[in-house]
């Protein structure tokens, strides 16, 4: 089938089914009457940073009612009367810390936090997010799910994210966790609304495109990450769909199109994936007797189409339109 690509030296390795949940998630969550805006846009689970109790309470039993699995901070719950009833709420991980490469806690540190959340929520995973692939100390094994965040628009190559979410897949390997989940952190918000860290530069900044957006999330993908976080919910202070409706609908155009595939992800088997010289990236999946095929291309130029892909009698999906070229970043998902 993909004879021509062989020849543009394809490396193929056999997969194997995942059978494990593919999360997609929103970061900055705070009020439980979002959460449905959240679930009616594709997501399966969300992030907030508020800590108290209380709060916490009021999204767990909303989170509950719609379906969705929570990802908090467990630190003021522990001795608390919240602490029995949270062993019951709908989580998808405990967040331990929130980039401790960029805070340089020791791993001895961020072990505590795990041992401490698993003590008391010992049915729950725990996971922490780091803020490279690459971190001078190595968190890899340490959490049930590890998380990796990287924002390049503008300023840094796009391909970037993928590259890092393959850093910290090698380094869960080097460390005997490949087999935990890794959760990718998209970028979904604009750099000037943040602190630089030299207020005496030009602040630099925009929010990425639709196309930057889906390229990035099936870079991750194909790049090793076993679900997608999106950064963030909130403009300014407020929800992005009242914020900033225009941008909130490239995230949901994004966010809808990958919970279709939610179950190919998630239960389908991996016949292959390649890597090549050149720019192009795939992976194919087989779920329920069909096959399903991500290509992208990963350079900032137009690339010719695989022969073999023109040739075959594949399925466009989601708005993807088969040509003699891949445009520049361009996802192709096909079916056959």
């Amino acid at each position: 089938m993909w004879r021509n690509l062989l020849a543009c030296g394809v490396l193929l390795v056999a997969g194997a089914a995942w059978g494990k949940p593919f999360p997609l998630c929103m970061y900055g969550v705070d009020n439980p009457a979002d959460l449905a805006v959240i679930k009616k846009a594709g997501f399966s689970c969300f992030q907030t940073y508020r800590q108290e109790p209380e709060q916490l309470a009021a999204l767990a039993k909303q989170a509950q009612k719609v379906g969705l699995k929570a990802v908090f901070y467990p630190n003021k719950l522990f001795d608390t009367p919240y602490e029995p009833q949270a062993r019951r709420w709908p989580m998808l991980a405990w967040y331990l810390v929130d980039e401790p490469d960029v805070w340089r806690w020791p791993r001895s540190r961020v072990e505590q936090a795990y041992n401490r959340a698993k003590f008391s929520f010992p049915a729950h995973a725990a996971a922490l997010v780091i803020g490279q692939g690459k971190t001078a100390i190595p968190y890899y094994d340490l959490p049930d799910a590890l998380m990796m965040d990287w924002y390049p628009v503008p300023h840094l190559p796009l391909t970037s994210f993928g590259e890092q979410v393959a850093l910290a897949k090698q380094g869960q390997t080097a460390l005997g966790a490949a087999k935990r989940p890794l959760w990718g952190v998209v970028q979904i918000f604009d750099w000037k609304e943040f602190k630089q860290h030299r207020p005496d530069n030009d602040r630099i900044g925009r929010f990425p495109t639709q196309a930057e957006i889906r390229f990035m999330s099936y870079h991750g993908i194909l790049s090793g990450a076993d679900g997608l976080f999106y950064f963030v919910f909130t403009s300014n202070g407020k929800p992005l769909p009242q914020a900033q409706p225009e941008w909130w609908a490239r995230v949901v155009a994004v966010s809808k199109e990958l919970a279709r595939l939610k179950p190919m992800l998630e239960k389908g088997h991996e016949v292959f994936s390649l890597t090549v010289k050149s720019p192009l990236m795939a992976k194919t999946w087989q779920y329920k007797g069909k096959k399903y095929t991500v290509l992208l291309n990963t350079a900032q130029e137009e690339v010719p189409a695989p022969a073999a892909v023109l040739s075959a009698r594949y399925k466009p999906l989601y708005d993807t339109q088969k040509a003699a070229q891949l445009a520049p970043y361009a996802v192709w998902v096909l079916k056959h």
